[in-house]
């Protein structure tokens, strides 16, 4: 399985690649969100977990351009966030095909693989 990991949190994206590679998963890190646009409509990965908030481009920015982009329901997405999104603004989101599930940081990793792994 390969596995995107977009965080701008340099710390972060290391700490839950090597979770990540231990657990047998092959994954890359895009700690700029701009590149990791690029990635995601150029390559085909099984999962990927993108951080809510970053500068300049969101997560929440990478979506939308996904689903500009009619690119969005052929993903499998994993939405990492630190910061408080209503209970609302999570279901608005779950509702999006290709978005699968919203964990907020600091995520629990057992929670992140049984993300990944359904």
């Amino acid at each position: 399985m390969k596995v995107l990991i977009v965080d701008d949190n340099h710390d972060v994206s290391e700490l839950l690649s090597i979770f990540l590679k231990k657990k047998g998963f092959d994954n890359v890190i895009i700690n700029d969100p701009k590149i990791a646009l690029g990635h995601i409509k150029e390559e085909k990965y099984d999962a990927v977990v993108l951080d809510i908030s970053m500068p300049e481009i969101s997560g929440l920015d990478i979506i939308k351009k996904l689903e500009r982009n009619n690119m969005l329901q052929d993903q499998k997405i994993i939405i990492l966030s630190a910061a408080s999104l209503t209970p609302r603004q999570v279901d608005n989101l779950l509702k999006k095909d290709g978005i699968h599930d919203c964990l907020k940081k600091p995520v629990r990793l057992n929670e992140l693989l049984t993300a990944i792994a359904n």
